[in-house]
């Protein structure tokens, strides 16, 4: 989609607000997981017309992917124990 803001001026590539559909696109999610997402209130929004017409700000689709970024640590490397020879298992 390439709408984003230009880091070295304030001008912008494409459109700030975004339709549900566009929305969407931009997350590589459904239409109806987007408005999930803004039922829920994890989403921000701004409402136009009277009849779900909602459009987001794609400042909020950008920190809202931040904000669900996850960092995990690998997990510990296991080490196999030696055998104990002198130990039997029945």
């Amino acid at each position: 989609m390439g709408t984003r803001f230009n880091e070295d001026s304030d001008e912008r590539t494409g459109p700030r607000l975004l339709s549900v559909a566009q929305a969407a696109r931009f997350l590589g999610c459904s239409e109806a997981n987007v408005y999930a997402l803004l039922e829920t209130g994890e989403l921000a929004y701004v409402p136009i017309g009277r009849r779900k017409g909602y459009r987001i700000d794609i400042l909020d689709l950008e920190s809202f992917i931040e904000g669900r970024k996850k960092k995990q640590a690998a997990a510990p490397v296991k080490v196999p124990r030696p055998r104990l020879k002198h130990i039997r298992l029945s």
